[in-house]
C-alpha cells in the first residue's frame, strides 16, 4: 500500500507541476507582447490603393481582333468639327454597325461641363409639353403625352431599382425627353443627318428620338448612360465594358427590348466564343469594328454585367463601381467588392463561363 500511495504522490506531483510551467510559459508570452504593444493616439495612417495610370495612345495595348471607337466627328455647314457632348443613336441603313449599336460623342467645352438643367427648355413648334416628377416631355401633337408620362415614369422607377444609388441628383434634376413622329421631324429639331435614329447630350440630360418599334428600348439605352454614368464623373470617365454592359442590361431587364443580335451572340458565347475579359475589359474605342464584332463585344459586356448584378449580395456591384471610380485595377476592385473566388479576372471568367454554359448561379438560360 505503501508503493501505491507514494506511486501516486509522485503522479499528481508531476501533473501539478507540468501545469505550472505550462501557465508559467503562456503568461510570460502574454505579459511579453503586452510590453511590445504600443498604443498610439492622434495619428492618421495612410490606405495604399492601387492607381490606375493615365493611358495614353502610344501604349494602350488593343486587340487585334477588334478595334472599336465611340467617338466621332461631324461636319457642320461650316465645315467646322462640332465638339459637343453627344451620342449619336445610329441607324443601320448605310452603315456597318448593327441598329441596336449607337455611336457615341463624349466631347465637351469647359463651359458645357458647369451646365446643368434647372428650367424646362424651350417647347419647338409643334410640340406639347408636361412635367412630370423625373422629366421634361416634349411630344409631337399628335402623340398622347399622358400615354408617354405615364410609360416615362414607369420606367425610370424600374430603373432605380438598379441605379438608385449611382444618380441620387434624380431627386433634384429632370432629364428632358423629345420624341417626334416621324424621323424627318426628329431631324429638323436635333440637328441631325438621315442616317441618325436618335440622340442623347449626356452633359444637358437631353434625349432625341422619334417613335418607331425601337424607341422604348433606345430610350431606356441612353437614359442609363445619363443615369450610370454620371456617377464616374465626367461621362467619358466609366469604363466602356462597364457603361454599354449596364446600358444594354436596363435596355433588355426593365425597357422589354430583346434584339435579335443580341440573343444570336449570348448563344455564341455560350459555344465557347468570345473574348477574353482582359481583352474586353481593357477596349474603351468602338472604331472601324466589323459588323459581327461589334455585336459580339456588345454581348459579352452585357452577359457580364448581368452575372456579376445577379452574384452580388447587398451592394457588391455599387462597391466594385465605386472603386473603379476611385482608380483601382479591376482584379482589384473586383476581389475587395464580391471577395473569394473573385480574386483575379481569370478566376472571374472562369465562374462567368461556367454560368453562361450551364445557367447555375444566375439562372440565365435560352
Amino acid at each position: 500500500m505503501d508503493i501505491i500511495y507514494r506511486l501516486r504522490v509522485i503522479f499528481w506531483f508531476l501533473v501539478v507541476l507540468i501545469w505550472g510551467i505550462y501557465l508559467y510559459q503562456y503568461i510570460s508570452e502574454d505579459l511579453e507582447s503586452s510590453k511590445n504593444q504600443k498604443i498610439i493616439l492622434n495619428k492618421s495612417t495612410k490606405t495604399e490603393s492601387i492607381i490606375l495610370q493615365k493611358k495614353n495612345d502610344t501604349t494602350y495595348y488593343q486587340p487585334q481582333t477588334v478595334i472599336i471607337t465611340t467617338q466621332i466627328y461631324r461636319e457642320n455647314t461650316e465645315g467646322k468639327k462640332e465638339d459637343k457632348n453627344e451620342r449619336m443613336l445610329v441607324k443601320s441603313e448605310g452603315i456597318s454597325l448593327p441598329q441596336e449599336i449607337y455611336k457615341e460623342e463624349r466631347i465637351e467645352s469647359e463651359i458645357e461641363k458647369n451646365i446643368g438643367i434647372k428650367k424646362a427648355p424651350k417647347i419647338p413648334d409643334g410640340f406639347n409639353f408636361k412635367e412630370t416628377r423625373h422629366f421634361y416631355i416634349y411630344a409631337e401633337k399628335d402623340i398622347d403625352i399622358n400615354e408617354i408620362e405615364s410609360k416615362l415614369e414607369t420606367l425610370h422607377g424600374e430603373m432605380m431599382l438598379d441605379l438608385i444609388a449611382f444618380s441620387p441628383w434624380t431627386r433634384d434634376e429632370k432629364v428632358s425627353i423629345y420624341l417626334a413622329s416621324t424621323a424627318q421631324k426628329y431631324q429638323e429639331i436635333s440637328k441631325r443627318p438621315p442616317w441618325s435614329g436618335g440622340a442623347a447630350n449626356l452633359r444637358e440630360k437631353k434625349i432625341y428620338l422619334y417613335k418607331s418599334d425601337e424607341w422604348f428600348g433606345i430610350l431606356a439605352h441612353e437614359l442609363t448612360h445619363i443615369y450610370f454614368d454620371s456617377f464616374f464623373g465626367d461621362y467619358d470617365k466609366s469604363p466602356l465594358w462597364l457603361s454599354e454592359g449596364m446600358a444594354v442590361y436596363i435596355q433588355v431587364e426593365r425597357g422589354g427590348s430583346h434584339p435579335l443580335w443580341l440573343k444570336e451572340n449570348l448563344s455564341k458565347i455560350k459555344e465557347g466564343s468570345g473574348y477574353n475579359l482582359s481583352d474586353l475589359t481593357r477596349i474603351k474605342t468602338l472604331e472601324d469594328a466589323d459588323d459581327k464584332s461589334v455585336k459580339l463585344w456588345y454581348a459579352e459586356s452585357y452577359s457580364l454585367v448581368f452575372f456579376l448584378l445577379k452574384i452580388q449580395r447587398g451592394d457588391n456591384f455599387y462597391q466594385f463601381c465605386k472603386r473603379i471610380k476611385e482608380g483601382q485595377k479591376i482584379s482589384t476592385a473586383l476581389f475587395h467588392a464580391y471577395g473569394k473566388p473573385y480574386t483575379t479576372l481569370a478566376a472571374l471568367e472562369s465562374v462567368w463561363r461556367m454560368d453562361v454554359r450551364t445557367g447555375n448561379i444566375t439562372g440565365m438560360r435560352e
